[in-house]
């Protein structure tokens, strides 16, 4: 773990957990990973790789390096958002889906001598195209996704939970609690 060592401003901190320690390998040839890695030390918490910034209401992908002091983390928990880039991929893909469909049974209706007739095909395409944006759009507002969010004194830093093992959020957040009490009572 030298590299993650090296992510640390003083050397002196100790490492007390890693969420994300699945992601380590591409970290080590300097890559960024496709999920964030969270390195929390006795002083610190280190994040790099892709994660979730909260500017204004919305949550903003970001990839880069991201270094929090303990003293300024306000809170942490589970929490949910909406991306708007995956509500415009779902409606992109079903208008994708009614035309290539629509050339489908224009394609048969030429091979097999089948007559649908252009009104029929197209009405099937619109009737298509219809459900599927208004099943998109209801899917969006009903299945948003669940993040991990760490809140600190200016602003709040998110992570996808599809990406890592309910509990290892869960130990995470444990020792990030810890931390952050051992940290206040050194201050104190």
């Amino acid at each position: 773990m030298e590299t993650l060592k090296n992510l640390f401003i003083d050397t002196e901190e100790k490492e007390t957990a890693v969420l994300g320690e699945g992601y380590l390998v591409p970290l080590r040839t300097k890559s960024f990973p496709m999920s964030g890695v969270c390195v929390l030390t006795d002083r610190r918490l280190y994040c790099k790789g892709r994660f979730f910034q909260k500017t204004g209401k919305v949550y903003q992908s970001d990839k880069g390096e991201y270094t929090i002091d303990l003293k300024d983390v306000t809170g942490s928990g589970f929490s949910t958002a909406r991306f708007g880039a995956f509500l415009l991929f779902e409606i992109l893909f079903v208008i994708l889906l009614s035309i290539l469909t629509g050339f489908f049974l224009l394609f048969v209706e030429k091979v097999e001598h089948s007559y649908f007739g252009l009104d029929a095909i197209t009405w099937s395409c619109m009737i298509l195209l219809v459900v599927g944006l208004v099943a998109a759009v209801i899917y969006y507002y009903l299945k948003p996704f669940r993040i991990f969010v760490i809140e600190y004194m200016t602003g709040k830093i998110a992570f996808l939970a599809f990406n890592y093992p309910e509990d290892d959020l869960r130990m995470f957040q444990r020792e990030l609690h810890k931390a952050k009490d051992a940290c206040s009572t050194v201050v104190s």
